[in-house]
């Protein structure tokens, strides 16, 4: 019975854990010189029949194309959201919440950040208060509700830099869908300026489901800031009805196992 049980478990992960193959992705990348701006920043994104991006902001500039099909004639509308403080508490799945409002703050590159203290416009912290931005998707009009829009990259600046930047510093990438995240410590992981991964994260909306999507915040050091993010579209799986199925039998046997282990 345990080895059953162990078989149905591994082919319920296998199954649930799997993501369809990267697809063409777009970045889009800030631009424009020192500004203070206000609490959001927001662009649309226009896809073409063909996958073709563009936006009619001045502020973002755009590269690469899509390539699913469902994708084709919709909007992507982007928002950043700058917080004076964020939640840091992932044990009550808060981590990546505002706690209090700010003000976005573009520098001389266009590099986004957080207005005034603690970093002078750097996305920082004073050890208690740390600011962050957070990313929506508020307009995913005319995309299929079965196509998934998927942030796979955040590009952060102003990191990473030997006799610059102070050891420990860094930041978190926040899902705010499951608050599932990841840190990174950029001196530590001998990591520089540039797009950090994030595909681990699955930090994703579908057509027609406009909202949140993921948050970016100081760790106890900081003063970075974002350039952007890159993202996919792709087309979303839905589990077979023998997969649904396996997956209950799979949740009885486990059951069964842990009341077969109580009892021996």
């Amino acid at each position: 019975m345990k080895k059953l049980a162990d078989l149905s478990l591994a082919l319920l992960i296998q199954g649930l854990i799997s993501l369809p193959a990267a697809h063409a992705a777009v970045s889009i990348d800030s631009t424009g010189g020192n500004a203070t701006l206000g609490s959001t920043l927001a662009l649309n994104i226009n896809i073409d029949g063909t996958g073709a991006v563009s936006t009619p902001s001045p502020l973002f500039a755009l590269s690469g194309n899509l390539t699913e099909p469902g994708a084709f004639g919709g909007t992507v509308g982007v928002t950043f959201d700058a917080a004076k403080d964020m939640s840091t508490n992932s044990l009550d799945l808060t981590i990546g919440n505002e706690l209090t409002d700010g003000n976005l703050q573009r520098d001389a590159n266009g590099f986004l950040g957080v207005n005034l203290a603690p970093n002078g416009g750097g996305i920082g912290s004073d050890g208690i208060i740390h600011e962050g931005i957070t990313i929506l998707f508020d307009e995913l009009t005319d995309i299929d509700p079965s196509v998934g829009v998927r942030i796979t990259g955040i590009n952060v600046q102003n990191v990473g830099r030997v006799g610059t930047d102070p050891d420990g510093e860094s930041f978190t990438i926040v899902n705010l869908i499951t608050h599932a995240s990841l840190t990174f410590e950029p001196l530590a992981e001998s990591l520089s300026a540039g797009t950090f991964d994030v595909s681990s994260l699955d930090i994703y909306r579908v057509g027609g489901d406009a909202g949140e999507v993921a948050a970016i915040l100081s760790g106890d050091i900081g003063g970075f800031r974002i350039d952007g993010f890159t993202f996919e579209t792709f087309a979303v799986q839905v589990p077979e009805p023998s997969t649904l199925a396996l997956l209950g039998l799979g949740g009885m046997l486990l059951m069964l196992r842990k009341r077969i282990s109580l009892r021996g």
